[in-house]
């Protein structure tokens, strides 16, 4: 019997390695042009406009707890888009692709050759922002 394939778009957050199903990987760029945004979390980074339409940009690596020191002059952003929605994410590098088969892997982490990935998506990484505090009242 065959498992499920799965196909990550792998990236990386301080000492470790995060992937998101490449279906909802729309594009990567570099050297755009943020709008921040006040009174917004610090991993909110701003607003992007890109070929006509609008992204939120996370800094995955702070909403993940794991920034160390400030963002790179020059860094690439991941287009993401799934259901209705839309966000750029900010890594600290982007790794590559990684095929995985899934023999119905509950952890969600995978066992590389040289490091663990682990599958996270969309709809958690928005989650993740919708819980920081925010706003005029918790600065």
């Amino acid at each position: 019997m065959r498992g499920l394939y799965l196909e990550l778009f792998t990236f990386k957050v301080a000492d470790e390695y995060f992937g998101i199903d490449t279906r909802h990987v729309y594009r990567v760029v570099e050297d755009a042009s943020i709008t921040p945004v006040p009174l917004a979390p610090p991993s909110y980074l701003g607003l992007m406009y890109y070929r006509g339409e609008l992204f939120d940009v996370i800094d995955i690596v702070s909403l993940l707890g794991k920034r160390k020191e400030g963002l790179k002059d020059k860094y690439r952003i991941i287009l993401v888009k799934w259901s209705d929605k839309k966000m750029a994410l900010v890594p600290e590098g982007i790794v590559g692709l990684l095929w995985i088969e899934d023999e119905k892997n509950t952890d969600n982490v995978y066992e590389g050759e040289s490091y663990a990935t682990r599958h996270i998506t969309p709809d958690y990484i928005w989650s993740t922002l919708l819980k920081l505090p925010y706003g005029p009242d918790k600065i």
